[in-house]
């Protein structure tokens, strides 16, 4: 049985040694189903954002503050929730394999939230992580999906994965898009490895119909969001 921590994030910024996190969401996913969801705001003591990435992720800091919890608080909620979900893995010693989208940026602003929160990163999760963007562009470089980049707008639009417009570059919303993205490109490979015996190359996978993902309310965004900045900052 493959068990993953599907994560997203967000952020005030794309350095997590500078910029706060505000938002963490995970789901638990499990050969394929989403079996749990997790999802916390947070209000980090002093606020490091930028203009760019408030734009992006659309977050009013005033109506996040009422709801959102400080670093302890989050951290904590995320340990008791890892305990919960996936006892067998800490208990082993095998830890919590995440996944996502860029999830090197989605793990750098985890380890901020848990050293704000002084709870061991270390200890919960392991150091094998998953990334659907460099899935993607083994996909599109073999020639299996005609994707120009590795962006998540363009890879759910692709393979027809919908993330309700409200929840969409929200934390939540994100990783429930992801898991349903790692859907698809399973099933990608798999019928890529079903290829008839006589060695004729399979056309590339066409887009299919939306599938809705269910969410209750970046990563194009992200790095659309990296790239601006580098350039202001080069200006």
């Amino acid at each position: 049985m493959a068990r993953l921590f599907v994560v997203d994030t967000e952020t005030g910024g794309i350095d997590p040694q500078t910029h706060s996190i505000l938002s963490l969401a995970g789901v638990v996913w499990v050969d394929g189903k989403v079996q749990a969801e997790f999802d916390v705001k947070i209000v980090e003591p002093l606020l490091s954002v930028t203009a760019q990435a408030m734009k992006i992720n659309r977050i009013n800091l005033a109506d996040h503050a009422t709801t959102a919890v400080t670093p302890a608080v989050g951290a904590k909620r995320l340990a008791t929730f890892l305990r919960k979900h996936f006892r067998e893995e800490l208990k082993s010693g095998a830890k919590v394999a995440l996944a996502g989208h860029n999830v090197g940026f989605d793990i750098g602003f985890l380890k901020r939230l848990c050293r704000l929160g002084e709870v061991s990163f270390d200890e919960m999760f392991s150091h094998r992580s998953l990334d659907t963007a460099s899935i993607l562009r083994f996909v599109a470089l073999a020639g299996r999906a005609p994707l120009q980049g590795a962006g998540l707008d363009e890879a759910l639009a692709h393979f027809g994965v919908a993330v309700p417009e409200p929840s969409r570059h929200t934390a939540l919303g994100d990783a429930l898009g992801t898991a349903e993205l790692l859907n698809c490109l399973i099933a990608l490979e798999q019928k890529a490895t079903s290829a008839p015996a006589n060695g004729a190359p399979k056309p590339a996978a066409r887009s299919r119909p939306a599938t809705p993902v269910r969410s209750r309310g970046k990563k194009a965004a992200k790095s659309s969001q990296a790239t601006d900045e580098r350039r202001a900052a080069a200006g």
